[in-house]
């Protein structure tokens, strides 16, 4: 059985590639779009949680 399942519905099964992508996409939904529902920021939050435990930490920029 594959230790990583990028079908499953929680967060801890999918590949950090996958985990990447999608706080990317929400960061950016969130962010910078401005339009998003209370259910992108808990996966958003999630995601994250899920990065850190693997040691990844995100990282943010200040642009002007």
């Amino acid at each position: 059985m594959p230790k990583y399942n990028n079908d499953s519905e929680f967060f801890k099964d999918w590949t950090t590639a996958k985990l990447k992508d999608a706080a990317k996409g929400l960061h950016q939904a969130i962010y910078e779009i401005e339009c998003y529902g209370i259910r992108d920021i808990r996966m958003l939050d999630g995601i994250l949680s899920e990065l850190r435990e693997r040691g990844v930490e995100p990282k943010t920029s200040l642009e002007f």
